[in-house]
């Protein structure tokens, strides 16, 4: 997975997000927070980062049943990230 396939997913979750109107407020501000931290350590590439897979996945289980498509895409994301060694 590269840097670019990434950026692909993250922009399907913010896709999903914008779309799906009947999740939790508060999984929502989390999920969108995660994304932008992941956001923010790609655009600082060579730095050195933590570990957001847990989160990922965290928040791909809340979505599981409702927004399949969602919970695909986050748990492509974990995957990346885990490859990429973030």
């Amino acid at each position: 997975m590269t840097r670019d396939d990434l950026l692909a997913a993250l922009q399907i979750v913010h896709q999903e997000l914008e779309q799906a109107n009947d999740l939790d407020d508060a999984d929502v501000s989390r999920l969108r927070q995660t994304m932008s931290e992941i956001q923010e350590v790609l655009d600082k590439s060579g730095e050195e980062t933590g570990s957001f897979s847990d989160q990922i996945n965290e928040s791909a289980r809340r979505f599981e049943e409702s927004h399949p498509v969602l919970t695909n895409t986050l748990g492509r994301i974990a995957d990346m990230l885990q490859q990429m060694g973030i």
